[in-house]
């Protein structure tokens, strides 16, 4: 596109610069005739052909304009030496407006070039700065709603789509995985190998759950996985089947074999809670009443009309129904 403009401008330079010319040539004679009017209607015409191309070619046009003014102003003083007569003296004045007149709009064409530029450099500025704003907003997203260790999401992220579904009154399924007895392995192998583990059950749950659900490692070793929609009984516990299989396949971290259960706790909006808190905390009482019958199992929260349940880590609660998994 530069290169077409480019060979554009210079066929204007180059076309107006004869036509010039030729005016100049057909004045010479006119300046001196009492038909000397049409020498001032053509003389419009070079003063039109020099903006032109001072405006396609800026410092190459001004530079050749005042050369073509220069040969029409000779021409003009020849004519008025032969004629003993300052008849043509008009013929000396225009070109030296058309200088004067395009040295203006030269000088225009560089102030606001150079105003147009500065104006360019501080939008591409102003965009720099968007643009390493949002990256920074990015990375301190990413911040916000990773969990550091595994890569996973945190509580935080999690927290904030069930609030979502909340707000916009959408059925939800929440599954709150309890890995059991991991603190034996922090006991025993050292909290390096519980954290390598941890990061590898992270990667199980995470590809599991895909772009299809959300989920979350929530704090230690306990993860939650979010199910949009209404789901039946069967589905939710055919995934939290699939989960436990994930779960109980034997891991190897340097060089041990870990093979461990988890406890799975099931809360659904809006029956087991009217906000994000009040559901997690149902799912967790569901998670204890899993533990409380034996581990490895799925537990459902519920409870009786106008009867609170307090979470209490040792404490069964009966309102809770689980559901053996083995």
């Amino acid at each position: 596109m530069e290169e077409k403009n480019k060979k554009r401008n210079i066929a204007v330079l180059v076309v107006g610069s004869i036509l010039y010319m030729i005016l100049v040539i057909i004045m010479g004679p006119l300046r001196t005739e009492a038909i000397s009017q049409i020498a001032g209607v053509l003389s419009g015409f070079e003063i039109l052909i020099a903006t032109l191309i001072v405006i396609t070619n800026y410092k190459r046009g001004f530079i050749t304009t005042v050369v073509l003014c220069c040969a029409s102003i000779m021409s003009a003083i020849t004519s008025i030496i032969r004629a003993n007569s300052l008849g043509g003296l008009p013929g000396v004045l225009f070109p030296i407006i058309t200088i004067i007149t395009t040295a203006i709009i030269l000088t225009y064409m560089n102030v606001s070039g150079a105003q147009a530029k500065e104006l360019s450099e501080q939008y591409e500025k102003i965009m720099d700065a968007n643009r390493i704003m949002h990256e920074q907003e990015e990375a301190l997203r990413t911040l916000a709603y990773t969990d550091r260790m595994t890569g996973m999401n945190n509580i935080q992220y999690f927290r904030e789509q069930m609030e979502e579904a909340v707000q916009k009154q959408e059925a939800f399924t929440v599954i709150y995985i309890d890995i059991d007895n991991f603190k034996n392995i922090n006991d025993t192998h050292g909290p390096k190998t519980g954290d390598a583990a941890i990061s590898i059950y992270a990667k199980r749950v995470s590809d599991f759950c895909g772009n299809k659900h959300v989920c979350a490692r929530i704090t230690g070793d306990e993860f939650a996985f979010l199910l949009m929609g209404e789901q039946s009984e069967t589905d939710v516990l055919n995934i939290t089947e699939n989960l436990r299989n994930l779960v109980n396949e034997p891991i190897h971290v340097k060089g041990t074999k870990l093979a461990l259960t988890a406890s799975y706790g099931i809360a659904t909006y809006p029956r087991d809670g009217q906000s994000s808190e009040l559901l997690l905390d149902s799912a967790i009482m569901a998670v204890y009443n899993a533990k409380a019958n034996g581990k490895n199992k799925a537990c459902f929260f519920s409870r009786t009309a106008n009867q609170s349940v307090y979470v209490n880590r040792s404490v069964y609660i009966p309102e809770s129904r689980y559901y053996p998994t083995e």
